[in-house]
This record gives C-alpha cells, structure tokens and sequence, in this order.
C-alpha cells in the first residue's frame, strides 16, 4: 500500500478469513514489523465495517491504523524490535495480582527467563526455541541448591551435611518440571500481553509448546506401621525424635522444626500450632504414650527453645531432612521413595484406617475443610465411603407393591 506499509488476508482453517495490518519499521540498524489484525474477512458473511471488512473497508482500516503507528513514532513511542525483555517490562508494568505473587514472578524473570530469552525479539520466537528453553529449565540446578553448595564449601567438614542435589533423583525430577512449568506459565502470560498489545501477530510459538505431564502432584506414599516402627529404629537419635515427631502430630517439616517449647501444652496434652494460611489454632491432642514422648523433649528446656535441634545443638534446616530419609530407608529396607512430607500422609493414613472420620483427620491435619482430607485418606477408611453414600442418597418414597396374584 506504501513503503513499508502492507495489507495482508491471512486464510482460516475454518470460517473466515483475517485482514492483518503490518508496518516495517527501520531505526538504525534495527528493523521490526508491527502488526494490527484489522477484523474477519467477507468470505461468507456480509460485510459490516466493523467486525466483518470488505477489501475497501480493510484499506480504509489499514491506512487509519498506519497513520496512528506514525503519531506513535512521532510522538517518541519506543522503535525498533520489541523484545522478550521489553515484553517483561511491560508486563510488570500492568501487574495486578498480589505482591507475593509479584516477587516470586520477578525471580523466575532474573533467574530463568531473561538471561536466555531476554534479548530475543517476540516476533522471532520459535515454538523449537521455546520447548528447548523449557527443558535446560527443568535441568537447571535449583538457585537455593546453588546457595547451599556454596555455603557447605565454606564449613569445616565435619560441619558439612550428606544433603547433595541429585538430579536423577524421580522426585527431584518431578519438582524441577513441576518449577519449569510454572516458569512457563510466566513466560506465556507476558507473551499474550504482548500479543494482546499488538506486539506480535501470532501465539503460535509458545500455546503450542508441550508442558511437563503428570509433575504438579507428589505422588503421596505412606509408612505401614510395621514400617514406620522398623525405620524409626533405624533412625539416628536427633533424627529419630524429628521422625516421631512428624508421625505423632502430622505437622509438615517447617512446622516442626520451628516447633517451641511453649506450644506444647501439658495439662490439655496437645501440641498447639498457629496456621500460616488461616491465622488459626489447632490442637492435635496426643496420648498418653505421645505425651510422655513431649515430656521428655522438654526437660531442662525454656518456653523459647527449640523442641527439635540436630545432635550437635543447631537447628534442622532447610532440607536436612532429605539425605537422611534416603540413608534410613535404604537401612531399614524400605525400596519405595518416600518423603518426609510423606510421614504427614502417613498420620492422616492411619487414622483414616482406624475409622476416624474426614473431618476429625481434616481437623487435625490443620486444613478449613474436609475436601483435601477426602482426596488422601477416604479410600483408606473402611466405612467412610459407605456412610456417605447411604446417608446422601435421596428418597425415591417406594411404596410396598403387593405381589402379583394369578387369577
């Protein structure tokens, strides 16, 4: 239509074609197209000069499109190519979620997405290029492991924990892509708002990348208590106590190893905990064997202290836990993969096969409602499925049918 200027009908697999607008623009040494899908095609539909444009309609269009690009311009609106880094930009920009939400996307743009992608032009992006960047991803080595082999090079040895980054490990494996496609996520969401702003022409490159199947839930297995007694035996001592710990109360790794003196109450004999999420107090009650197990923890103790520390007075943390596990399982003969998470499942397992109900588990696991309590444990309850069903299904209000008699 003029230099640089072009009218184009892009055809659809179906229905209607598209008028696309696009405009060469040259600053320098750099060069980039913009794009404007202008509306449908009158293939098969009349047109409307609004929704549906005649061939006239879609040059009167394109041309009233062309000349706001030039006020653009002239108005001092960025030229040149439009880049992953400036698609970020503006993301962020228009950010409305919540700021927590807002500073875990700024670290996955500084760690993962802008130092391999961040100078490639949007319009360039190949679904090829995408899909690749997703799996280097999912191989990297997590950023607190990085941290934590740093710091373990620093410590004298016999300071220095077993904890070692295995990648081969399946349920390390099953985090980094679950992490991957969570960056992912982030990468396409900045994406579409730039194809949403007319950056770009096309979503092709990234809505047709494969994401990481199957990874975005742990598989969740669970001790026996047979099991559970021959690995704690096994256990080494200030492991163990952690251990027991975890299988009498079903807290969480982080809960217990900020568990206080103080949160352990010896007249109600229940250790009390404040929910992160809720702001709530639960009260998971113990017996009387449980209770002579706190007791002992506590002794010569303050409120203020500490209930589980590592054998040489420090705290456990921040993964600790997982060479051991792998060290304790493999001594007590237990092949599965379980996790520490994975005594958690196997508090709510057991109570649930002892007939404790959903919301009594639900209640001491620390969840609002039962409905997580019912996707882990209802199949393990022998009577839960059962009651539920009989005492929701409705009354048809069956009459007694006399038998038929035979005249």
């Amino acid at each position: 239509m003029a230099e640089g200027q072009h009218l184009g009908y892009r055809k659809a697999s179906e229905g209607c074609g598209r008028w696309i607008a696009r405009y060469y623009i040259k600053d320098g040494e750099k060069k980039a197209y913009r794009f404007e899908t202008l509306g449908s095609a009158d293939d098969t539909v009349p047109a409307d000069d609004a929704e549906i444009l005649s061939y006239s309609q879609a040059v009167f269009h394109a041309n009233k499109w062309f000349n706001g690009v030039d006020r653009d311009l002239a108005a001092g609106v960025r030229r040149g190519a439009y880049t992953v880094q400036d698609a970020a930009d503006d993301w962020i920009a228009a950010w409305k979620s919540s700021e927590a939400s807002k500073r875990n996307s700024l670290s996955n743009l500084k760690h993962h997405i802008l130092p391999e992608l961040g100078n490639r032009e949007v319009a360039k992006l190949t679904r090829h290029e995408i899909q690749k960047w997703l799996g280097k991803v999912a191989d990297k080595k997590p950023i607190r492991a990085q941290q934590h082999e740093e710091i373990r090079k620093k410590l004298a040895p016999s300071r220095r924990s077993s904890i070692v980054y295995d990648p081969n490990d399946p349920e390390t494996k099953r985090k980094r892509r679950d992490t991957a496609n969570r960056i992912f996520n982030d990468l396409s969401a900045l994406l579409t708002l730039a194809y949403r702003n007319q950056r770009v022409a096309s979503k092709a490159a990234w809505e047709t990348v494969d994401k990481f199947e199957n990874v975005d839930l742990a598989k969740n297995e669970y001790l026996t208590l047979k099991e559970a007694n021959r690995f704690i035996k096994v256990c080494p001592v200030d492991f163990r106590d952690l251990v027991q710990g975890a299988l009498i109360t079903g807290c969480r790794y982080g809960e217990l190893t900020r568990l206080k003196v103080s949160s352990y109450d010896v007249q109600l004999r229940a250790i009390s905990l404040v929910q992160p999420k809720t702001s709530k107090v639960k009260h998971i009650f113990l017996t009387d064997e449980e209770s002579s197990f706190f007791d002992r923890r506590i002794e010569n103790k303050g409120g203020g202290d500490l209930m589980f520390k590592r054998d040489y007075g420090e705290p456990w943390a921040k993964s600790n836990q997982q060479g051991r596990m792998k060290a304790v399982l493999k001594s007590a003969g237990i092949r599965r993969h379980v996790r520490f998470h994975d005594l958690r499942h196997t508090f709510g397992t057991l109570l649930a096969m002892n007939g404790t109900s959903m919301q009594l588990i639900a209640n001491q696991l620390g969840h609002s409602g039962t409905r997580i309590a019912e996707k882990h444990y209802a199949h393990f309850s022998p009577s839960y499925v059962a009651t539920t069903i009989r005492a929701n299904k409705p009354s048809f209000g069956f009459e007694k049918i006399k038998p038929h008699q035979s005249q």
